[in-house]
């Protein structure tokens, strides 16, 4: 099973190019992370196998270093929960399509993590579970420490299909990650840049002195820089959104005629032509802290939070710095979850493996940051960092760039480069900002599937080219909005609009 599903996962990340934050607010309640649940084991009492994936913003850690936290993982588990796991780490850019695939073949998929890109096609092609009487029976840590309102973010249409996770659900949209040794170099003061017109300066600046240097990129392979630099709230997903995040009322509009999508393309577009944008940026499968690491690049779009800084220098192995150019914002729904397929084996088991993750701080330490004493140690302080003779750019295991997808990120320890106190500071950050009108709402696109499906294949043939300033604005922007309305946009945003005005209405 471990290398069939791997090697399909090499195959797809080698062989095809495809084109953050939580809902709700926290609890300080604290949990033993001693499981719910019996500790039986799976069928006729043998322990159960369970397989989980999830996704890597980084480099995928080898087979090899994987092994070792699965071990230490299911050392845990089989204990506590009767339970083995498998780790399927997916690079980000082949992780929609590797699991649409295991979703509709018939795969082992015990416990998939998931975005707004991926679960609502999974919910209407009904390969998602019911979670409610699993997380009522095995879950309880979990219940816990999410409150009601997050929990909600789980539900499409009344059923819920997912479990939010808990980190920053306050996104700082607009912020672009830098090479601090190039900062420091030509004397950039980030504090200065508040604009887009900054941002321009600063780069021509570095564009001029580093000519051999692409200057942006985005910080996710196969997304384009916008996927940060919002400023609507995009209901679930981009056909239909709230411009301004409703502040003036909730009207649902067409999110490609609007003034702030216009303005943001149009920066993408001067900032190509100036040679700011690499040729290939809609093609590559490396991440934007891949390329920093590699040193071919200078900066990417982000989302700025307590502590990106530090997650970024851990993503790319070299010091970063920022400046964040747009609004703070929480917006409706969540942009990852967890979810037990219907091609689970053991859901059961799946379930108490969640209530784990959420709960037990040994678990998401491992699948965040790997092997202590290996990958990383606990510093007398309580903060962790690397070893001896160990840097982002030989680490054996880390996936600390997901560390917020994990479920409950407070748990985790607290890297050195982070203040100690990060995540109280997080915690308050969750606080701020532009709040949506529609926070809570969730947009279950079941009535509209085929129109979703039809409208997303228009815009992914426009969306990375249009959206990375690669083609002209006008000719591109005004073809694909005639061909998103002929394939059924005005009919989601009618739907949607339904909707939200039932939920408004209940509330």
């Amino acid at each position: 099973m471990r290398m069939k599903k791997r090697l399909l996962a090499l195959t797809l990340a080698t062989g095809m190019v495809f084109g953050l934050a939580a809902c709700g607010g926290s609890s300080d309640t604290s949990s033993s992370g001693s499981g719910s649940g019996s500790a039986a084991s799976g069928n006729d009492g043998e322990i159960a196998h369970l397989v989980m994936s999830f996704r890597t913003n980084g480099t995928v850690p080898s087979e090899d270093n994987v092994k070792k936290v699965e071990d230490a993982v299911s050392a845990i588990t089989r204990e506590k929960i009767g339970a083995e796991v498998e780790l399927m780490i997916i690079d980000s850019g082949s992780y929609k399509q590797q699991m649409t695939l295991m979703l509709s073949g018939d795969e082992q998929l015990d416990i998939m993590g998931a975005n707004s890109a991926l679960i609502p096609q999974s919910v209407a092609a009904e390969q998602l579970r019911d979670l409610k009487p699993l997380l009522d029976e095995y879950g309880k840590d979990i219940t816990s420490l999410l409150s009601e309102e997050t929990l909600q973010c789980g539900y499409f249409d009344g059923t819920m299909y997912c479990l939010p996770v808990q980190a920053d659900s306050a996104v700082g949209y607009g912020y672009y990650s830098m090479n601090k040794a190039i900062v420091d170099k030509y004397n950039i003061d980030v504090d200065s840049i508040k604009t887009y017109d900054d941002l321009t300066e600063v780069f021509q600046l570095v564009h001029d002195n580093e000519p051999d240097l692409n200057i942006v990129a985005s910080a996710t392979a196969g997304y384009s820089p916008m996927q940060y630099n919002v400023a609507w709230d995009k209901l679930g997903n981009y056909f239909g959104v709230l411009d301004n995040c409703g502040q003036d009322d909730l009207t649902v509009v067409n999110l490609f005629e609007t003034d702030a999508y216009r303005n943001y393309l149009e920066v993408m577009r001067d900032w190509y032509n100036r040679g700011f944008i690499s040729n290939d940026i809609s093609s590559s499968t490396e991440s934007g802290a891949a390329q920093v690491k590699a040193g071919t690049l200078f900066a990417y779009a982000n989302a700025n939070k307590p502590g990106i800084d530090s997650q970024e220098m851990q993503n790319s192995g070299v010091e970063m710095t920022g400046a964040q150019v747009l609004d703070t914002l929480t917006t409706s729904g969540n942009n990852w979850q967890w979810t037990i397929p219907e091609n689970s084996a053991y859901p059961e088991k799946a379930m108490q493996f969640l209530n784990l993750l959420y709960s037990d701080p040994d678990i998401i330490n491992l699948l965040a940051y790997g092997i202590e004493g290996e990958d990383y140690v606990v510093h007398d302080d309580g903060r962790i960092g690397y070893p001896d003779g160990v840097d982002a750019t030989n680490v054996g295991y880390s996936c600390a760039n997901m560390l917020w997808s994990f479920g409950y990120e407070f748990n985790a320890h607290v890297w050195e480069t982070n203040d100690a106190d990060v995540w109280e500071q997080t915690k308050e950050w969750n606080k701020t900002g532009l709040v949506s009108k529609a926070y809570g709402f969730v947009f279950n696109n079941t009535p509209v599937a085929n129109e979703v499906a039809a409208v997303q294949n228009v815009y992914d043939q426009y969306r990375m080219s249009l959206e990375c300033g690669l083609v002209d604005i006008d000719e591109a922007l005004d073809k694909m909005n005639e061909e998103l309305y002929a394939a059924g946009l005005q009919t989601i945003i009618d739907e949607k609009q339904r909707q939200l005005d039932e939920w408004a209405a209940s509330k």
